[in-house]
């Protein structure tokens, strides 16, 4: 199952809501196979994070009931306008590997550390959009990353609890101002490198999935002008997703929150490709893709 942020037509005019994929592949208002949801929250439609908490509670049984009445309707939108998955407040959590090898001669050992950056929400924008690069002059470049969204909050907690905190998995095609990057790293966390204002696309939708039901074998590309350029699986992460939620679970996390993986801590494996970061240009159309998301894709200016 699948939910998305889209404007959708409601009633005339263009408004911004929860949406859920059914069995065919059109979209449907989520408000109308779950209206508890938007009663509970006390407004037509519920934001994202109290619909991705109304998923992790009912679970697998609750969310088979939900597809099946998804199943039982009919028309829906085959192509919505989609917007970035993702609440106002939520915070993004990028798992890296650079720091960790800066600090170490054996890159083995750095790929023990649990080590990244936080990205805010205004540092994102949607599927299909035009990406303006910031500082013309400046060098910037992109890594693929498979971002854990949380329907919990999770507070210092182990990795099994780690592992319930997540509801579902989306895209980023995260950009660094590379300048910027080699400047600050030091001190600031890149807090300006990375968070660039609406710079790393993501999307285009979140595959409702606990974690058992992603298999080591998932695999995440990114292409650039029809060239691929990464590509790697669940099972070369240097943590597993729920490993990097506990840690990053001292931060405080909360419903919505994500946590994303890349390339940039994937092992070279015989058959991958986890070059990190890529140099990208203006004129660049890129894609990451994962087979049980979809394909986020956007154009570099």
């Amino acid at each position: 199952m699948k939910i998305a942020l889209a404007d959708m037509p409601w009633p005339f005019l263009s408004e911004t809501r929860v949406v859920a994929q059914n069995g065919t592949g059109n979209w449907h208002d989520f408000a109308a196979v779950a209206p508890d949801v938007a009663i509970v929250s006390g407004a037509p439609q519920a934001p994202l994070s109290q619909v991705l908490s109304h998923m992790t509670k009912i679970g697998s049984s609750g969310r088979r009931k939900l597809e099946g009445a998804l199943d039982k309707r009919s028309n829906g939108t085959a192509a919505p306008a989609f917007v970035k998955p993702i609440d106002p407040l939520a915070k993004i959590f990028l798992t890296e590997a650079r720091v960790a090898f800066s600090k170490s001669n054996d890159q083995e050992a750095a790929l023990k550390w649990v080590t990244g950056f936080s990205l805010f929400e205004s540092a994102t924008t949607n599927p299909g959009a035009t990406v303006k690069l910031p500082d013309p002059s400046a060098p910037y470049d992109i890594e693929a990353t498979l971002v854990a969204v949380l329907g919990q909050q999770a507070n210092r907690v182990n990795g099994s609890a780690a592992s319930r905190s997540i509801v579902g998995y989306t895209l980023m095609a995260q950009i660094t101002n590379r300048t910027m990057f080699d400047r600050e790293w030091k001190t600031s966390n890149n807090l300006f490198a990375k968070n660039g204002y609406e710079l790393s696309p993501i999307g285009p939708a979140i595959w409702v999935a606990g974690a058992n039901e992603l298999l080591p074998a998932t695999e995440i590309t990114l292409t650039i002008n029809g060239q691929q350029r990464q590509r790697f699986t669940v099972a070369d992460f240097a943590h597993s997703i729920a490993t990097a939620t506990k840690a990053w679970s001292r931060c405080g996390l909360e419903t919505g929150d994500m946590v994303a993986l890349g390339a940039a801590i994937c092992r070279s494996q015989n058959g991958n490709e986890v070059d990190s970061p890529i140099t990208i240009k203006p004129g660049d159309k890129i894609e990451v893709a994962c087979a049980p998301i979809g394909t986020l894709a956007a154009t570099i200016t």
